[in-house]
């Protein structure tokens, strides 16, 4: 096999220029078709990115014998049903995260892929990204001592938009599972726990403050670490100004960074600034297409990807039974 041949289904933001144009752009990687419920936003997205042929129905794609993997980046709300189709053709899924709107329907999505005897991947791409590379590079080099704490903060003002909208956007559904934090925040708690590992201990607070929407917009949590490392996170989106930043306290100093964004980076006394790729999930699609051709090393690992999941699962459990 010398090149991976993917197809690709739904044509939103994250496909433009995120990760879209990783699948045509990696070495080793072919872009083969889109499908989308919307024919014609295929259509102009294949229009417009000159890569790939416009599938009419879902099974078209499945059925398509030259597809080997299949990138799903569409809502959380329909990534099991998705995922759980390609699985069945026989083809890997790369889902879009989170892996799924809750974690029974991720360990399912995990099991499926056991039984049929094939890789899994969910699109946490700053694992893939320089910047978060060298944060655990240095932490790893004892940069900062042992770490012992970690904090996050992420605010942004509300929208006032999102009050008179007729539809809004998924991440303001409680279909998809959870508002803002479990869009953006995910991440951060994903590449924490690649750098720290598996979360085993989480409590905290959600409420609506906005009332802009039905999901929660203000969070606070505290969690532990299996290493022992302990964090603290508060997250606001009605808040008077845009934070994003994340405090790694150790014994022998401090790393700072936003906890989004994927060019800069403060140790004790010393700055660090990294170059912003042209599409950021290109460095980790690169690894993912090494890992199938070739068995090279990739930091993708479904089991914690479904624990971000968990996460905010267990976070959100009061809140949710509120709303519910």
């Amino acid at each position: 096999m010398k090149e991976i041949k993917w197809a690709m289904i739904g044509c939103g933001d994250v496909t433009e220029k995120k990760t879209g144009p990783a699948l045509y752009s990696a070495q080793g990687s072919r872009l083969v078709g889109v499908y989308s419920r919307t024919k014609e936003r295929a259509e102009d997205w294949v229009r417009r990115h000159q890569h790939g042929i416009v599938y009419d129905t879902i099974e078209a794609l499945l059925d398509d014998s030259s597809v080997q993997a299949v990138y799903i980046a569409t809502p959380p709300d329909s990534h099991f049903d998705y995922a759980m189709k390609v699985l069945e053709a026989g083809k890997i899924p790369l889902i879009e995260k989170p892996m799924a709107s809750d974690f029974v329907a991720c360990q399912q999505i995990i099991e499926k892929a056991k039984q049929v005897e094939l890789p899994l991947y969910v699109n946490f791409y700053r694992r893939g990204l320089e910047k978060f590379q060298t944060i655990k590079q240095l932490l790893e080099d004892g940069a900062i001592g042992e770490v012992l704490t970690v904090t996050i903060r992420h605010y942004s003002p509300l929208d006032p938009e999102l009050k008179t909208a007729n539809d809004l956007p998924w991440r303001y559904k409680k279909e998809a599972g959870g508002g803002k934090a479990l869009d953006s925040q995910i991440h951060v708690i994903d590449y924490l726990m690649w750098l720290f590992g598996d979360i085993e201990a989480v409590n905290g607070f959600a409420a609506n403050r906005a009332d802009a929407y039905e999901v929660e917009d203000t969070i606070v949590a505290s969690f532990k670490f299996k290493s022992q490392v302990f964090g603290t996170a508060t997250w606001s989106y009605a808040a008077s100004e845009y934070v994003d930043q994340v405090d790694i306290q150790g014994t022998k100093g401090t790393m700072s960074f936003s906890g989004t964004g994927v060019t800069d980076l403060r140790v004790n006394d010393e700055n660090y600034q990294f170059e912003a790729p042209d599409h950021v999930g290109l460095p980790y699609i690169q690894m993912i297409v090494d890992h199938l051709l070739s068995g090279g090393d990739c930091p993708a690992d479904t089991h914690q990807a479904a624990q971000t999941v968990y996460f905010f699962d267990q976070l959100l459990a009061d809140y949710r039974r509120g709303i519910s």
